[in-house]
């Protein structure tokens, strides 16, 4: 994401993007954030929150594999000891941010200041990294910097995301047609959704 082409045409998002820096890097302070020599000892077990376990424990299969299941962090917090049982010592959460709808797998971004509420809340996240430091299981949350979520209705109409909600935080619409042309990776859309500038 290029800051130059995002904030130069926008000052007013400057005050919201450095209060997401300053959480993001209060949450690293807080999490205990190893270094990259001590994350390589570490076995990491990669979790899709929606997909792992239901905060009632139960373990009836999803119906509809396109949409929520409803995984969440509380049940995460109930399968910590079989993570662990397995000889993880850390996990690699989904994103965490409010998505658009459909978006159980976090990688459909609506609103970037607000938690997932299909996954739980805020409490329940910090209760999540607070259980898993008691059992030494160290948690990396996954950010998607590059795009925002499925739009709904016009390709044009970015009013539903939050920050980034006018067609200047965007680069100008196109699909990625050609793999080996680092133009089209970098400008175009990845799956349909919206790439920021």
């Amino acid at each position: 994401v290029s800051t130059q082409s995002t904030w130069g045409n926008c000052p007013e998002l400057i005050p919201g993007a450095m209060r997401l820096l300053l959480a993001v890097l209060a949450l690293a302070v807080a999490a205990r954030a190893g270094s990259p020599a001590a994350w390589k000892h570490r076995l990491i077990y990669q979790v899709l929150t929606d997909r792992f376990a239901k905060t009632d424990g139960d373990t009836t299969p999803c119906a509809d594999l396109h949409d929520y299941c409803g995984g969440t962090f509380r049940g995460l917090i109930d399968r910590l000891d079989y993570i662990q049982s397995l000889g993880a010592t850390a996990i690699w959460i989904s994103p965490v941010v409010e998505n658009t709808p459909g978006g159980y797998h976090g990688y459909w971004a609506q609103n970037i200041y607000n938690i997932n509420p299909h996954f739980g809340t805020a409490s329940d996240l910090q209760d999540l990294v607070n259980e898993c430091h008691k059992r030494d299981i160290w948690v990396m949350a996954d950010v998607v910097a590059n795009h925002m979520g499925n739009q709904a209705g016009s390709q044009s109409d970015f009013s539903q995301f939050v920050p980034f909600n006018d067609s200047t935080h965007y680069h100008p619409y196109c699909i990625i047609q050609d793999w080996s042309n680092q133009q089209q990776v970098e400008m175009c859309r990845l799956a349909g959704l919206p790439d920021l500038a």
